[in-house]
């Protein structure tokens, strides 16, 4: 390819990596969806997307450093804390049964589907399938919210298993390459002898990132995020080089490691809020560009080829080998029927699936092994079909079997004080699910005896827990009596929630500290409505109450906030949306 070549390819890439992301959540999908069925058009279309002829030898290790990256920053959102003791046990048999149940069904039926193939390429296949991963979990339970265990033990399962699946990938593939699969010997203790290999490494790398981190904040901050990007992937390169496609344990170890810092004395703990923002960016990034890649990698010929046996293989995948798994690994735990119902209702594979196989299949190809060039045709279309199976039937199965989370908004209002509670209760009595953030203990008890959800606010928390806290949260009000706490807040809740769905006071402007961002302009009411305004015409004998939105308003009433029909709000008189209409109403 030429320079220019490449450079329309690089583009292409980009392009619809991010597009095809942007369109999944326009459109109300998860971005997956869109990013397969792109990526393989675009390489039926052009040469120039081609990961071989685009990026050649580089394109393996590529894929290796983005998906160490890509289990580091899942790793961090793994906390112990979430983990109850239910949960425990299910997981490690999810990964150790389902694992094992996977893989012989799985091989089993590809070697009776596929005729000619090698036993050792069946069984190869098999062991490639039985990865999910977070690339595609994570982003079906954002979408899905399910029940806060049932989310926990799918999280923690689709981390998991990737490197553990990658691992048993390569010991396969060794095996293989050596006909000891299919054959007579294989040795069981290689795979420990390479997580104990991965687990050194990354404890190595975690220990250096605590003593490097603890100095970079203190002198270079503005630098966080690149050590820590230096020092995951010189750990996933390092892990690698010792001993193959360890750097998945290793990168998984060091995400986990410093996700759990409450575990350490506070004087040793370092602030990993900068690292997950930014790595959470660049995980999305990184995810369009691998799914495009290996989509585009897929010809419509191979696919042509075995796409109605592939079918069946999905088939059974989804009928038999996961429910059969969920089935043994969740005997007689204390999830319900429907809690396990939908565990075994959600295996979708993920970008390991797709890196380990396009990684072994030319290999194999090349020395000449029956079958081996069916593997990444045959592992693509199951994981498009899985992708588009669990991403657009997982909501509604959850929604049917009652774990799913709730589809209205939930509005979180910051502030406890007599006049926020009847804020919070009048968005409550249009039909939106409330949360409030109250300090006093005396505030907490009158919310919960108007009825309200009320705890302790969570801004400050670490940014693991506090987007836990923020997890079904649409909008956000802060109805604080300290200006500056809530324009800090609203700064920084925009970055969660995004823009217009967070809400504030109108600022005092000769009481605040600081001066007020200048394009801030979403306070509820008016300019005049301050907060000391508010509690002095509350005390007064004004009431804040929602009005039918039929009923026409009444002389001296002040819109505050419209509620939608599904749970959101919005300021009254900037959005096209139309509700139920929040006022401050005069006294009679």
């Amino acid at each position: 390819m030429s320079t220019n070549d490449i450079l329309l390819g690089l583009g292409l890439v980009l392009a619809l990596a991010v597009g095809s992301q942007l369109t999944g959540r326009l459109l109300g999908l998860p971005a997956i969806v869109v990013l397969l069925p792109a990526g393989f058009l675009a390489g039926a279309l052009t040469d120039d997307v081609h990961p071989d002829q685009l990026l050649g030898a580089l394109f393996q290790p590529f894929v290796s450093l983005a998906v160490g990256v890509i289990l580091f920053e899942a790793g961090l959102r793994l906390s112990f804390d979430e983990i109850a003791p239910r949960v425990r046990g299910p997981v490690a048999r999810l990964i150790a049964i389902g694992v094992t149940v996977t893989l012989v069904v799985v091989a089993a039926m590809t070697a009776a589907l596929f005729s000619g193939m090698a036993t050792g390429v069946a069984v190869l296949i098999g062991s490639i399938l039985v990865v999910s991963g977070p690339t595609v979990v994570l982003p079906l339970l954002g979408f899905i919210r399910p029940a806060r265990e049932v989310r926990t033990l799918l999280k923690w399962e689709g981390v998991l298993v990737d490197p553990v699946g990658a691992l048993l990938g390569v010991l396969v593939f060794q095996g293989v390459q050596s006909g000891r699969v299919g054959g007579a010997v294989w040795h069981p203790g290689e795979f420990l002898g390479s997580m104990v290999v991965g687990a050194a490494v990354g404890a190595a790398g975690a220990a250096v990132l605590f003593v490097l981190l603890r100095e970079v904040q203190r002198s270079a901050p503005a630098m966080v995020v690149s050590t820590t990007l230096a020092v995951v992937v010189g750990s996933v390169v390092i892990s690698d080089l010792i001993r193959e496609d360890t750097g998945f344990v290793a990168a998984t170890l060091m995400g986990i490691t410093l996700g759990n810092q409450h575990l350490l004395p506070v004087s040793r703990r370092v602030d990993v809020t900068a690292v997950l923002g930014f790595h959470e960016a660049l995980v999305q990034l990184l995810i369009g560009v691998l799914f495009i890649l290996i989509a585009a990698s897929v010809t419509p010929d191979e696919v042509r080829h075995v796409l109605a046996r592939s079918l069946v293989l999905v088939a059974v995948i989804v009928i038999v080998a996961r429910p059969l798994a969920v089935m043994l690994a969740m005997w007689r735990s204390e999830f319900s029927f429907r809690e396990r119902a939908f565990v075994a209702w959600l295996a979708p594979r993920g970008i390991v699936v797709g890196a380990t196989a396009s990684a072994f299949s030319l290999q194999l190809e090349q020395q000449g092994f029956a079958g081996a060039g069916q593997i990444l045709p045959i592992v693509f279309i199951v994981i498009f079909a899985t992708v588009v199976l669990y991403g657009l039937t997982a909501p509604p199965v959850a929604r049917w079997l009652g774990v799913a989370g709730q589809e209205r908004g939930l509005v979180l209002v910051v502030g406890g004080e007599a006049w926020a509670r009847q804020v919070a209760t009048a968005i409550q009595s249009a039909g939106a699910s409330v949360r409030m953030w109250v300090g006093p203990a005396e505030d907490r008890d009158a919310a919960r005896a108007a009825g309200i959800e009320a705890g302790r606010g969570g801004m400050l928390l670490d940014s693991v827990n506090r987007e836990a806290e923020l997890e079904e949260v649409t909008d956000a009000l802060l109805l604080t009596r300290s200006d500056d706490f809530n324009a800090l807040a609203a700064g920084e809740l925009r970055r969660q929630l995004g823009h217009d769905h967070v809400f504030r006071v109108a600022p005092d402007p000769e009481a605040a500290d600081l001066l007020p961002p200048p394009n801030d302009t979403l306070s509820i009411g008016s300019s005049e409505l301050t907060h000391s305004e508010l509690r002095r015409r509350v005390a007064a004998g004004w009431r804040i109450r929602t009005r039918d939105a039929a009923t026409p308003a009444q002389p001296g009433d002040i819109a505050l906030l419209v509620v939608a029909a599904d749970g959101r709000v919005a300021l009254h008189g900037t959005s096209a949306r139309t509700g139920a209409p929040v006022v401050l109403c005069r006294p009679p």
